[in-house]
Parts: C-alpha cells; sequence; structure tokens
C-alpha cells in the first residue's frame, strides 16, 4: 500500500520526540563510553573496537557545525537526539504506508521512541543512535524497492548496509526483515544489479579505512593502533575483547532471555520505579501494554500480512537472534539467589542490545491503542470518537510522563557529579603523575576531560585492564617511556605494573592509583 504523500506522520512524529529528547538530553559528561566518544569525536580519534569510523567522521563534522552555538559536548549529545528523532519520523512514515491510518501510525512511532531504552540512548553521545537512523533507512528504502519495483532502490538498500558495517554491527540488525520485503516483492534483479549491489556496499565499507589513515597520525585516543591491514582487521573484529562464541553459553538460556524480560519490564514506566526488579505499579504498566501490543499486532496483520510479517521478523533478531549471537552472561541485576554467587556477570545491564525488539513492540503498541479506539467507535457519533480516540492517544503516549522523571534523573542530575568527579580524580595526581585506572568510569571521563577541555594533560592515564594488548603497552613506551617497547610478550599485569612503577620513578613521576573499588566497571 503507498501512503499519500500529504501526510506528514513522519514530521511529526520527529518533531515531538525531538523536542522530548531535547528537554531531557544531557547537558555534559555521563557515564560509560560517551567519554570516550566525545574525546574520539574532538580529536578524530579512534575509540574501542569495532572503532565505529563512520560514528565518528559524522559527529566531528555535525559539532563542527554546531558547537560554536551549543558548545562541544552538548552539541554531539543533541546529535543523538536529531538521529534517533530522524529514526522514528522514518519507522512511523512505513508503518503508515503499510496501514494508511496517520493517526495510528504517528502514536505508534512515538509511543515508540518514547521507551526508556531508546530515550536514554538518544541523550547522550553513544553510537547506537546513529545505528538506529541507519537501520531504519536500510528498512525503508527495502520497502520502498518493493513499492516502486526499482532496482535502485535495492542498490541503495545495499549501500546503507555497507555503511551500517563501517558503523556498527548493531546497524544490520534490520537487514534479515529488508531482505524479505526485497525478497517477496517480486523485483527483477539480474546479476549485473547484483554485482552493482555488491560493489557499491563495497565502496561504502571503505569508511573504515579512515582508522588506518588517521592511526599513522597517532591521536590521542587510538585504542588498537591499526596501523597495518591486520592490526585494523582485529580492531573490526573486536580481538582486543574476549569475544564469546555461540557455545557454550555464557549462562542458561533461560536467563539470558529471561533478562530481556526484565529489560522489557522497564521500558514503559521506569520514572514509577528504577529498580531493576518487577513492581506493582510498574509491571501493572507493562502489562497493559503487553496487551495493547498483541491487540496492535493482530490488527497490523489483518491490516497487511507482509508488512507484519517484517515486523515480525525485526522482532524476532532483535531479541531471540541477538541473545543467540551475543551469548551474554547475566547481567548485573538478574538471576540472584537461582545463579551461584561466583557466576560470571555483565559489567553494566545490556538492555540497549536488544533496542529494536522493544521498538516493535512499542510500535504496535501504539498502533493497537488507537485502533482499538477507532474500531469500536466507529459507529458512533464524531464527538464520541474523538474523545475515544483522544483517550487512546493519551494511553499511548503516557510513556513521556511515566519514563521522564527516570530520564531526568540520569541525565539532569549526574552530568555534574561526574564531571566533578572526574576533575577530582585528576587533582588527586601530583604534576606529571600516572593515575592507574581500573574501568570505564575512571578512564573515559578522564580521556575526555584531557582531550576535550585540556584539562591536566600533563598526567598520564593508564587503565589496568587495558595492559593486556600488546598495542597498548607498545603505546605507553612509545608516547611516556613507560615501559620497554622490546617486551612484546605479556608478563602478566603484575610484572608490567611493576615495570611501570620503577619507570615512574626514575621520571620523577608520582604514581596514583584509582580511589574506585577494583570490583566496578571493568572495561569489557
Amino acid at each position: 500500500m503507498n501512503a499519500e504523500p500529504s501526510r506528514p506522520v513522519g514530521v511529526i512524529v520527529t518533531t515531538v520526540l525531538l523536542l522530548v529528547y531535547s528537554a531531557t538530553v544531557a547537558r555534559g559528561l555521563t557515564l560509560w563510553d560517551a567519554g570516550e566518544f566525545l574525546a574520539a569525536i574532538h580529536s578524530l580519534g579512534i575509540p574501542h573496537p569495532p572503532g565505529t569510523p563512520l560514528y565518528v567522521v559524522v559527529a566531528h563534522v555535525w559539532s563542527l557545525i554546531t558547537a560554536p552555538l551549543l558548545g562541544f559536548t552538548l552539541a554531539v549529545n543533541l546529535f543523538s537526539a536529531v538521529c534517533t528523532a530522524a529514526a522514528f519520523g522514518v519507522l512511523s512514515n512505513l508503518l503508515y504506508r503499510w496501514t494508511q491510518y496517520p493517526v495510528a501510525s504517528a502514536v505508534a512511532g512515538i509511543c515508540a521512541g518514547t521507551m526508556s531504552t531508546v530515550w536514554l540512548n538518544a541523550t547522550e553521545t553513544e553510537v547506537y543512535a546513529f545505528a538506529l537512523l541507519v537501520a531504519s533507512l536500510i528498512l525503508w528504502v527495502a520497502n520502498r524497492a518493493r513499492e516502486t519495483q526499482d532496482v535502485r532502490w535495492v542498490i541503495l538498500a545495499a549501500y546503507l548496509c555497507g555503511l551500517g558495517w563501517s558503523l556498527h554491527l548493531t546497524a544490520l540488525v534490520t537487514v534479515p526483515a529488508a531482505f524479505y520485503l526485497v525478497m517477496v516483492s517480486g523485483i527483477r534483479v539480474r546479476f549485473r544489479d547484483v554485482a552493482a549491489a555488491i560493489g557499491v556496499a563495497l565502496i561504502a565499507a571503505t569508511a573504515v579505512l579512515f582508522m588506518m589513515i588517521r592511526a599513522e597520525h597517532d591521536p590521542a585516543i587510538n585504542q588498537g593502533n591499526p596501523v597495518t591491514w591486520s592490526t585494523m582487521w582485529e580492531v573490526i573484529q573486536r580481538k582486543q575483547y574476549p569475544v564469546a562464541a555461540l557455545w557454550p553459553r555464557q549462562a542458561p538460556w533461560w536467563i539470558q532471555v529471561g533478562n530481556v524480560f526484565e529489560y522489557a519490564d522497564w521500558q514503559f514506566a521506569l520514572g514509577l520505579n528504577s529498580d531493576p526488579g518487577p513492581s506493582w505499579f510498574r509491571t501493572s504498566i507493562t502489562v497493559l501494554f503487553t496487551g495493547l501490543g498483541i491487540v496492535g499486532s493482530v490488527l497490523h496483520r489483518m491490516r497487511d500480512r507482509l508488512s507484519w510479517r517484517v515486523l515480525l521478523i525485526l522482532l524476532l533478531t532483535g531479541t531471540l537472534a541477538v541473545v543467540a549471537y551475543l551469548n551474554l552472561k547475566a547481567g548485573p541485576s538478574f538471576g540472584y539467589g537461582v545463579l551461584p554467587d561466583t557466576a560470571l556477570r555483565e559489567a553494566r545491564e545490556r538492555d540497549y542490545f536488544f533496542i529494536f525488539g522493544f521498538l516493535v513492540w512499542g510500535l504496535w503498541a501504539g498502533y493497537g491503542a488507537v485502533m482499538i479506539a477507532r474500531r469500536y467507535t466507529q459507529t458512533a457519533r464524531f464527538p464520541a470518537m474523538a474523545v475515544a480516540t483522544a483517550a487512546a492517544v493519551v494511553v499511548a503516549c503516557s510513556p513521556i510522563a511515566l519514563n521522564w522523571r527516570a530520564v531526568e534523573a540520569e541525565r539532569g542530575g549526574s552530568s555534574a557529579k561526574v564531571l566533578a568527579d572526574a576533575k577530582s580524580m585528576l587533582n588527586a595526581v601530583p604534576e606529571r603523575g600516572v593515575f592507574l585506572a581500573i574501568g570505564d568510569n575512571d578512564t573515559y571521563p578522564l580521556w575526555y576531560l584531557q582531550e576535550v577541555h585540556g584539562f591536566r594533560r600533563d598526567v598520564v592515564v593508564v587503565t589496568i585492564p587495558l595492559l593486556g594488548p600488546s598495542w597498548y603497552r607498545e603505546e605507553l613506551a612509545r608516547r611516556y617511556g613507560l615501559l620497554d617497547r622490546s617486551h612484546e610478550r605479556w608478563l602478566g599485569t603484575d610484572a608490567t605494573l611493576s615495570e611501570l612503577r620503577q619507570r615512574a620513578a626514575a621520571q620523577g613521576r608520582a604514581v596514583v592509583h584509582s580511589p574506585l573499588p577494583t570490583f566496578i566497571d571493568p572495561l569489557p
């Protein structure tokens, strides 16, 4: 079904969500990866593997345009808001093209866009917001190929897939659903078209070469130091980390799937109760939206089975397939009393990995709320229909109010403290001293202060969990002479730290250990 181009569904959704995100966006630094990304974007550096080169370059260009007006950090945080709002504008437009119900499609987009995981990603510097936009465009372009029967849209989708690969694998979660759209469209794809699609995908994927080119200049943030083809491939493959195989499972299957259900309970009313476990008020709202999502799914299927299958594929890909592929350890708040006390756990909650499954649920819940009102008042007079529709809109958009408190507390209240704590850690180090960090949250904020604000650049921040990879030991030797460059073989943490302390003492550098407890936030 083709939508009337006069219906500004996507524009309305983008505008509403951008206002919501802008009102709650972090004004400054947040924890975890944000500090590293901000430092890398500012210096055109290379953040942790897989390096996300397309994100770094595009966000850097965005900052050059917007930072003079907004300030660098707020500008880049707003980049996430713009990307996320635009992504749901695309998705709501897509739902409208499938169903021809503008109000239901717009409300669906707003409902999905105000789920807590989506909203939090939209208010800080993170790659997932940009990945969400690219993934949404892949799906939209594939649908245009089906609508127009024009193979050029297929080739454009392939190009976007290449860009997505150079951005982050998350951007490719919509590919199975997009592939299904193209395959059932009946569009004739000849051999030369396949060759063209592969060619443009490879051209788009060459964005990763930015890492090799930039590493030659040794930017301040240069994780993996991908100066050769082999080291660049190691960064892309995330060789630095112990990437889990599909088997054996790092946690029982039911724990991994149960974790997704735990995260699902956070999506619609996190402001009512931010505790990880279920609560009467919040979980009751979750049950309500579960019912709306089921109804919305059924009504969508009755309207257009093909597009319903597309969203079903995306739902399964974004949940069960992600569970299978990532093979995560138990979350830090899940499985207690069931798993042994010695069970390995993720360093942080990983709800953001399942964002595509959640957004399908949100789309169907918003769509279902409006369509219930429409179906049961279609024979009523105008005032009754209008009141019922308005009530449905209020219910479907209630996550704006129900999640606001949680997002505002996370983004509005924490930024100043994060920055103050980082400054305190750096100021505790004597001039030209060495700071021994133990994880993300005492490494990345310090990098941010040094690279974005030029604060205490005399301090050498050494991250203990990074000492294992040879590129990092070589960097400490090359830049600061704190290790012997000839020691390519890993001698262990204790021996490496002992040598580092001796060399620091010889240079007159004091060594200060992080004040954070060692069991908090280790690098993955």
